[in-house]
């Protein structure tokens, strides 16, 4: 009795007691005239397939099953990639298919794990798209740049899918204005350089409380009072502010008059 066997390309037979059968051209012959028997005993077992009737037999008589051992003509899907990644990601399974001598034919059209690149597709079937990449679409700034220069933008791959790149525009710096913003990007906001600050202007006060200095306040220039009221002292200036020039010195004057 032979079992039949797939080894290396050809076809060979295997007696039961383990000892060879003869060469590879008679034990095609063999197989093939098993194959017809397979083909009538597999209508009165419905829909079960050659190999199935071809394993089946040879459990019968007692001898090896060889899953290698297939029937001309037929296919079947394929896949030698890790468990599990199979129709994840890019990975998905081929086809083998049976050829005239009852073996199996490499497996055809099958996808198998990659090296991931950043393309919107998980190339190493881990479950993860684009990994090791900035994710596609994701916000960005302008690397290294402060205040308004630094400008934001999206991550977007490179068209060889070697890496991600921000696409945040380039801004130079500007002149300082008291607006609020950063414009020379020096990392100070409305600093006192801006134009127009740091002259003087008037206040609308009394006395020596009307001098004051323009300064950013609020990102707009204000006229900010540059000196506080003081004592009166006869300066013919208002010093306290109120209104009156050196009334301090009146009283004292007054208060002289009355001595006499």
């Amino acid at each position: 009795m032979i079992a039949y066997r797939r080894q290396g390309s050809g076809t060979r037979g295997r007696r039961a007691g383990g000892s060879r059968g003869a060469g590879g051209g008679v034990a095609r012959v063999l197989l093939f005239a098993l194959g017809g028997f397979a083909g009538g005993l597999t209508a009165g077992i419905g829909c079960a397939t050659s190999d199935q009737v071809l394993e089946k037999k040879n459990r019968e008589l007692g001898l090896a099953d060889d899953a290698s051992v297939c029937h001309p003509k037929i296919s079947e899907d394929c896949y030698t990639g890790p468990k599990g990644t199979a129709g994840r990601g890019a990975c998905k399974a081929g086809l083998r298919s049976c050829d005239a001598d009852g073996a199996w034919g490499e497996c055809e059209d099958q996808h198998l794990p990659g090296v991931e690149s950043c393309n919107q597709t998980d190339d190493d079937c881990d479950g993860i798209v684009d990994n090791g990449f900035e994710r596609d679409g994701a916000l960005c700034f302008y690397k290294g740049a402060q205040g308004a220069c630094r400008t934001q933008g999206k991550w977007h791959c490179a068209a060889d899918g070697s890496e991600s790149k921000c696409d945040a525009p380039v801004i130079a710096p500007a002149m300082e204005t008291c607006n609020g913003v950063d414009d020379d990007c020096d990392g100070e906001t409305d600093e006192d350089s801006v134009p127009s600050a740091e002259t003087s202007c008037t206040t609308g006060k009394n006395g020596v409380c009307g001098a004051g200095i323009n300064k950013c306040v609020n990102a707009k220039i204000r006229c900010v009072q540059a000196v506080q009221p003081g004592a009166e002292i006869c300066n013919k200036q208002d010093d306290d502010c109120d209104g009156r020039i050196d009334n301090a010195c009146v009283s004292e004057s007054a208060a002289r008059n009355q001595g006499r």
